[in-house]
């Protein structure tokens, strides 16, 4: 039957009374922090002075206005109004507006300043012998005075107040914080007490454990004897088996292993010591092989913490490697000679690898001729059918500047072949480009005329941010096919009506070529992909196209020491740049 209560961790009273003490000792210091707060701000410190000058203040205007009257020269009406007035002020203003309107004093405040503006106009007449302008102005500020005076005893009252509540909220401060340091005496005194419990709770234990001990050490001497004559038994078993085998016990520590083993993975005999480490053991096997899959370089990475992988030692063959971990957690090695069925496997591999390369070479050609000579064809046909409605009609002149185009087209059209080739030689390494300084502004102007051309529209805006020449190091050829791709593309992915923008550029010693178009954007998800062989954005599967263009013309700027990038988004228009090296004297001075 299981106890209806569990054994209380021996961490849990020490984590309580840890608790309780910074609970004391955080709550005293903040008490101590609110009552210093409070000794601090006074609000009502200075009301009392403040009331108190301005009765003085009014009593003094009053006396010099009667000294005035009786025909002292050195009394200074004015002078005392002006004092008295800055002390009305004050008292109108900022906090002391706030407590005098608390304490119900707001209205009288105003009242006074009234009285003021009314005595303001007599105090010019005051002269010696105006006893009857006196009287009025000491009647006018007799209401003042009593009023004043109510307003001081409000605030001494106030005050008074006000200070017996702080020296209560004092005095239960000081209270709190006196029990807080008796519990944190407390809590102290019961850690102290926990302490002393669990070292003599340590003592108990290691006596108990030191017998405990003694009376294993029997036990475990006898079992170990056991084990060495199993495991005598199952080293004779395996030092007979063709494969080399090894054995680690629960801490990866080699137990045995076959001379086959040794013979199998050319390491030293120190590698295969007993007690050396799987770990270890492993890492000298790696110094000397190539490991075929990353699995060979961690344990743990299957179930059960097993793994199975091939690996090619250098001048003997090829050697699989299998690991399996056994119920007692230790570990099982087997290595097996498979040279022969390796070899096998990579000859066919091989063959496969090449049969593969054929197949693209042919469709790399066939979808390069697809896709690019569709340009300089569409002109050939029009300008052929164009001589042939009308070449009777035009003149001389005009029929040499279309054969000279034709010609052009034809030309061009040889250059596209010789690039598809090379454009599909590409995976096979075998294409060589014939570098040399080319006017890059030519060639983009020609690529696009012929582009409007075949399209039949003059949208393509051609801008040079860049003085010329723009002379870069490259195969003509091959730029002119890596440019007709991007115009065609931009051509082909935007709006009939829409400009497509080709603009050159200089920076340092690079020309870049931007195409930009305001077409249907690339989707975010596809722009990782987008260069990748027959791949194709998810927005255009119903446009013809099998996505080779892309990335042959990268292959071929990279192979010319250059590149392409892109920037796009879904909707907004994509834009190509392609940067190339500047040729010697190409850059800006």
């Amino acid at each position: 039957m299981m106890p209806l209560t569990r054994r209380m961790p021996a961490f849990v009273a020490p984590l309580v009374v840890i608790l309780a003490f910074v609970a004391f000792l955080t709550f005293s210091l903040v008490r101590l922090y609110q009552v210093e707060q409070d000794m601090r701000s006074n609000v009502s410190d200075n009301m009392l002075w403040v009331i108190t000058q301005a009765q003085v203040a009014s009593h003094r205007l009053d006396e010099a206005v009667s000294r005035r009257a009786l025909g002292d020269d050195a009394a200074r009406p004015g002078l005392r109004f002006d004092v008295l007035t800055s002390r009305l002020v004050l008292l109108d203003e900022g906090p002391q507006q706030r407590y005098l309107a608390r304490l119900g004093f707001g209205e009288d405040i105003a009242t006074a300043f009234d009285q003021l503006d009314a005595i303001e106009p007599l105090l010019e007449q005051v002269q010696p012998g105006t006893i009857d302008i006196a009287d009025r102005i000491h009647g006018t500020l007799k209401p003042m005075l009593l009023q004043l005076n109510r307003i001081a005893n409000a605030v001494m009252i106030e005050e008074w107040e006000a200070t017996g509540e702080r020296l209560d909220e004092h005095r239960d401060s000081t209270l709190q914080v006196i029990a807080s340091v008796v519990g944190i005496m407390l809590s102290g005194l019961v850690l102290v007490a926990l302490l002393l419990s669990a070292l003599r709770q340590r003592a108990s234990a290691q006596q108990a454990l030191a017998k405990h001990r003694n009376e294993l050490e029997g036990e475990v001497e006898r079992r170990t004897r056991d084990l060495d004559a199993e495991r005598q038994r199952l080293a004779a078993a395996i030092e007979t088996a063709p494969d080399g085998f090894a054995a680690f016990d629960a801490e990866g520590r080699l137990a045995l292993a076959n001379p086959q083993l040794a013979e199998l993975l050319p390491i030293s005999a120190t590698s295969l010591q007993h007690g050396r480490p799987l770990a270890s053991i492993l890492r000298d096997i790696r110094g000397l092989t190539r490991p075929e899959e990353t699995q060979c370089d961690t344990l743990g990475t299957t179930l059960n913490g097993s793994l199975q992988c091939d690996m090619e030692i250098r001048d003997q063959g090829w050697r699989q490697m299998m690991i399996r971990q056994t119920d007692d957690g230790g570990h099982v090695l087997r290595v097996a000679d498979i040279t022969r069925y390796k070899q096998a496997a990579l000859s066919l591999e091989s063959a496969l690898r090449r049969q593969r390369g054929v197949s693209d070479f042919y469709r790399s050609f066939a979808a390069t001729v697809s896709h690019q000579f569709r340009t300089p064809l569409a002109v050939i046909d029009s300008g052929l059918q164009r001589l042939l409605r009308r070449g009777d009609q035009m003149t001389p002149e005009d029929r040499q500047r279309r054969y000279t185009r034709l010609r052009d087209a034809v030309a061009h059209m040889t250059r596209l072949v010789e690039s598809a080739l090379t454009a599909a030689r590409l995976d096979g390494g075998q294409v060589e480009a014939e570098a040399a300084p080319c006017d890059l502004a030519a060639i983009t102007q020609q690529v696009c005329q012929l582009q409007e051309e075949a399209a039949g529209s003059r949208r393509i805006r051609l801008e040079s941010m860049a003085s010329p020449p723009l002379v870069v190091l490259c195969d003509r050829a091959l730029i002119e096919q890596i440019l007709a791709n991007l115009v065609s593309n931009a051509l082909k992915y935007s709006a009939p009506d829409a400009p497509i923008t080709v603009r050159l550029d200089r920076h340092g010693e690079h020309a870049t070529c931007t195409v930009q178009d305001r077409g249907i954007g690339i989707p975010e998800a596809d722009m990782p992909q987008l260069f990748e062989r027959f791949f194709r954005a998810r927005n255009v599967a119903a446009m013809p196209g099998i996505g080779l263009g892309l990335n042959i013309a990268r292959h071929l700027a990279r192979f010319q020491n250059g590149d392409i990038t892109v920037d796009s988004r879904e909707g907004d228009g994509t834009t190509f740049t392609l940067t190339l090296p500047l040729a010697a004297g190409g850059a800006a001075p």
